[in-house]
């Protein structure tokens, strides 16, 4: 099994979203990272075939992007993905396994393993429009797993989740990628750091970095922040709030991934929702501290307005 990204570019305007990036699969688990703007919905979306790249060529196993072969195999769980919020979800997952192809009996036995496998199994009967973040999430992530695909990619997969449910869906992936080819991007480190066999990093459209995780990454690689540490002390007073178990578990390996070039509202100093991390602005800086370390201080990032 063998996917093959040949110098594949994606021009919008005046703007080059993905600048000739080749690159080579094998079964595994590939995390993709960047901060926003980097490219990487863009790339993913082109090894969906959702995009058609301006140049260059993507293949599996010798199958070009484009035919339908290629697509048999493929889950995809895009950043937002579609549904109709009058479904159930079991519903929905019937509906998409038709739409891939399955007979009926394939896909109502598919369903039930897949409602099981992300604990939608007592919700199966409910509206989609009644569901939280998290449980639509989990309903994304059983649809990309509904035709067992070969290349399964998976855009922010845990945003909504909770620590528990990453655990599980860590444990899931981590199957999963001994027999297919899995690309995933998160702004949740963690997720990568403890499953991914190789990282990609993109910056700007171009490829940055590709390699295994403890080939001396580190934090300010791919945000463009500082990494800092703190006590608990000065980690509460720069996120304005206290520091307790409950925010640490919602932020256990997060990080702020905002463009430290944006402008924000240099007059408040009220706690800051910064991507799904908890931060807080102070006179042009942007804080935050996703964990407490073995050592009792608090990793985090800072980024100053230049």
């Amino acid at each position: 099994m063998e996917l093959i990204v040949d110098r594949i570019s994606k021009q919008y305007q005046n703007k080059i979203a993905v600048d000739r990036i080749s690159l080579k699969f094998t079964r595994g688990i590939y995390g993709l990272l960047g901060a926003n703007g980097a490219g990487k919905t863009t790339f993913m979306r082109m090894i969906c075939g959702v995009l058609k790249p301006d140049g260059g060529t993507i293949t599996m196993d010798g199958m070009d992007v484009s035919a339908e072969e290629y697509r048999a195999g493929l889950g995809y769980l895009p950043q937002d993905f579609g549904y109709y919020p009058e479904f159930t979800g079991m519903d929905f997952l019937l509906y998409m396994a038709v739409l891939k192809g399955m007979t009926k009996p394939q896909a109502k036995r598919r369903a039930n393993e897949l409602l099981e496998l992300v604990a939608l199994t007592e919700t199966a009967r409910k509206k989609i429009k009644t569901y939280s973040g998290g449980m639509k999430q989990r309903l994304g992530i059983a649809q990309a797993l509904l035709n067992r695909p070969r290349l399964l990619v998976l855009d922010e997969p845990t945003a909504g989740l909770d620590p528990k449910e990453r655990v599980r869906f860590r444990n899931m992936i981590q199957e999963l990628g001994k027999e297919s080819i899995v690309l995933l991007s998160t702004h949740i480190v963690s997720d990568i750091e403890h499953i991914a066999d190789r990282i990609i990093m993109m910056e700007e459209g171009k490829l940055i970095y590709q390699g295994k995780w403890d080939d001396g990454m580190n934090l300010e690689d791919y945000t463009g922040y500082e990494l800092m540490t703190v006590d608990r002390d000065a980690a509460e007073k720069l996120s304005g709030r206290p520091i307790d178990d409950t925010l640490l578990s919602e932020m256990q390996g997060s990080y702020c991934n905002e463009d430290k070039n944006d402008k924000y509202n240099k007059e408040s100093d009220a706690p800051y929702d910064i991507d799904r991390s908890t931060g807080a602005f102070y006179g042009g800086e942007i804080h935050c501290f996703p964990a407490e370390s073995a050592t009792g201080r608090f990793a985090g990032c800072m980024a100053t307005e230049s």
